[in-house]
């Protein structure tokens, strides 16, 4: 009865959160209801994600030496996701879980100059380190164009933003998703900590620099965590010319109430061996002390039924920031949406091109 019981949570999990999310980032639902087919727990979902990884690494293999490009680069990214989804909630399997964050990375590399518009790999400099990202520029579209920074949340990297950045090549916007502190590639060099929103202005600073891009219309879009951080980097840089909040926070006071596996991904990614180490490491992880600075236009994006950060927190933000702000809250939304991404991701990525 343990083992139903388990599995039964199991698929409300997938089902109620899980799906939408995957599917909104590219991965195919018949992927997911393989895998769902397949295990029986959270123990049993790394090792085959994997395998499906695997498979449509050597799908691209094959397509390449056929002569697809295009065809091998979309298996790439399907790889890429694969392995993303496998790593993603691997707690119990630290050594597992770096295995198919480097397979993740590598098979994203390999899918990058073979995309439409293709991604160019950037070492943004911070500090002692360099953040990896990928710098995606529209064709036909006449230089210098507006830019979207694409800053990932909690578990989420610069590999899980191809649908957002294909839909900002479409309306003629660059994208540039880079992996900061506790993200990604630069999780083992650099945890998650106090002052994450400096990540973002270097990015912002490097993006700047680049002649295809213009300056005075540079963006950002904070996925989860990241609508907390692209709020308070906004606050400190006001060449930023508008921010979207997706699925964001405005603090973490609702942080006892998350699912344990969101929980479990504030520990992995500060290093913090309890949840009260975890959080005393993330800082000013609030909008309190600077949100009224924020002269940016805001676009706020969020579901009610969100279970990691209540749709309060959102209204926190927009109450906040009287006239500058716009609220898009979806009675039926999950977080970030997810469930009804293609009205709300196709509505920031319009909302992007206007503003910029």
């Amino acid at each position: 009865m343990a083992n139903e019981t388990d599995k039964d949570s199991f698929t409300a999990d997938l089902f109620n959160y899980w799906i939408p999310r995957l599917a909104a980032d590219g991965v195919d639902v018949n992927d997911v209801l393989t895998v769902r087919a397949r295990v029986t727990g959270w123990a049993d979902w790394p090792a085959t994600w994997a395998e499906i990884g695997d498979d449509y690494r050597t799908l691209a293999a094959t397509h390449l030496a056929d002569g697809y490009g295009l065809s091998a680069g979309e298996a790439l990214v399907r790889a890429s996701l694969a392995y993303h989804c496998g790593q993603v909630v691997a707690f119990h399997a630290p050594a597992e879980k770096a295995d198919l964050q480097a397979r993740k990375v590598a098979a994203f590399r390999e899918a990058a100059p073979l995309l439409t518009p293709p991604a160019e790999r950037l070492e943004i400099p911070f500090g002692d380190l360099n953040l990896p990202g990928f710098l995606r520029v529209p064709t036909g579209v006449g230089a210098p164009v507006a830019c979207a920074l694409l800053v990932p949340g909690l578990d989420s990297t610069k590999e899980d933003f191809t649908t957002i950045a294909d839909m900002c090549a479409r309306r003629g916007l660059a994208s540039f998703a880079f992996d900061g502190p506790g993200q990604g590639e630069v999780r083992d060099a650099a945890p998650l900590a106090d002052g994450y929103e400096d990540c973002i202005l270097a990015a912002f600073e490097a993006i700047a620099q680049r002649p295809e891009i213009d300056a005075a219309r540079i963006g950002t879009l904070g996925r989860s965590l990241g609508g907390l951080y692209v709020v308070r980097a906004a606050a400190a840089e006001p060449r930023i010319a508008a921010t979207v909040v997706f699925g964001g926070a405005y603090d973490l006071s609702d942080f006892p109430n998350m699912p344990e596996l969101i929980r479990d991904g504030f520990r992995h990614a500060t290093g913090g061996a309890t949840e009260d180490e975890a959080i005393a490491l993330m800082g000013a992880a609030t909008l309190e002390d600077c949100i009224t600075q924020a002269q940016t236009p805001v676009l706020v994006v969020h579901g009610k039924r969100d279970a990691i950060f209540p749709w309060q927190q959102a209204t926190r933000i927009v109450d906040a920031l009287p006239g500058r702000a716009t609220l898009m809250m979806d009675e039926d939304g999950v977080h970030c949406c997810h469930n009804h991404a293609f009205q709300y991701r196709t509505a920031m990525a319009d909302w992007l091109a206007k503003v910029l």
